[in-house]
């Protein structure tokens, strides 16, 4: 890079750098800015960010950050993410993965396990899981069925009602094929109901097969 002009008062006084294929380095007010030639990207540092310039001036949603070939690599946000808008509707403030343990807390007791296993992944609010579960020993109660574990409270509203759906059963509650499956606000439970008339599945329901493993994918908000 060669130097071709400086422009400027004073000994020490610069105003702004051109460099001799084109593009300078100057100053916007106090902000400190870095321009390209006519038609290329710049950028114009402010005293909370760091802005995209073209043409001499600051410029919005035209200049994008690497490309298809030439990618970066990591992105780490202390903040948010705003996606397809400036709102805070379009804000993702989180996202996580990661596994957890469920378990029968009612409706079965003194279970012994021959596998249990949970995975999660949240993306905002919403939580997407899987439960894969097999008791190889329980006694059973008349308490509805619950399993526990789910990795966050959902949200204290009713209008964040989550739900699951069992992906395979192996013959654990045969009446109808199923139950339905509940998440309640404020809760980490998965509650069971029959599909038959939508009553609570109870641990000594003649139709639940406990030992039975069952594979499960459910989704609720926080």
């Amino acid at each position: 890079m060669a130097l071709t002009k400086v422009t400027g008062e004073g000994v020490g006084s610069v105003d702004s750098i051109t460099v001799t294929d084109g593009g300078s380095i100057g100053s916007d007010g106090s902000d400190l800015v870095i321009d390209g030639p006519s038609g290329h990207t710049g950028l114009r540092m402010t005293t909370s960010g760091l802005l995209p310039r073209q043409n001499g001036a600051i410029i919005d949603n035209t200049i994008d950050l690497g490309s298809t070939g030439y990618r970066y690599n990591d992105l780490y946000l202390g903040g948010n993410l705003y996606l397809g808008g400036t709102g805070s509707a379009n804000a993702l403030s989180d996202y996580e993965e990661g596994t957890f343990t469920p378990a029968y807390t009612e409706g079965l007791t003194s279970v012994s396990y021959q596998f249990r296993g949970g995975k999660y992944t949240k993306v905002g609010r919403l939580v997407y899981f899987q439960i894969s579960i097999r008791a190889s020993a329980a006694t059973t109660n008349g308490n509805q069925v619950r399993i526990s574990g789910l990795p966050f409270n959902s949200d204290t509203s009713a209008a964040a009602y989550g739900g699951a759906f069992i992906t395979y059963n192996n013959n654990w509650y045969v009446q109808l094929g199923g139950p339905t499956l509940f998440i309640q606000e404020n809760d980490t439970h998965v509650l069971f109901y029959k599909k038959s008339d939508g009553g609570t599945l109870k641990g000594n329901d003649s139709d639940l097969q406990e030992l039975n493993d069952i594979h499960i994918n459910g989704f609720y908000m926080t």
